[in-house]
């Protein structure tokens, strides 16, 4: 929430509006890129190299094959 807050209060400043908004209009987008990037990834993508960290501490992934030999 807290980003998504921050990413629609930079919207004016990444349209450029008001007197000299042309310069800090690539400053506004790239905040806003940065935000959305590291949003996502911490949605998405630390989870899940938690998850494959956890299961490769638990012997279960990668899948071994099991020893036919008697």
């Amino acid at each position: 929430m807290t980003a998504l807050a921050m990413i629609i209060g930079m919207v004016p400043m990444a349209l450029g509006l008001g007197d000299g908004g042309e310069q800090n209009a690539p400053l506004g987008r790239a905040v806003i890129g940065g935000l959305i990037f590291a949003t996502v990834s911490t949605l998405f993508f630390c989870p899940g190299i938690f998850s494959a960290f956890s299961k490769v501490r638990a012997g279960i992934w990668p899948r071994r094959k099991k020893d036919t030999r008697y």
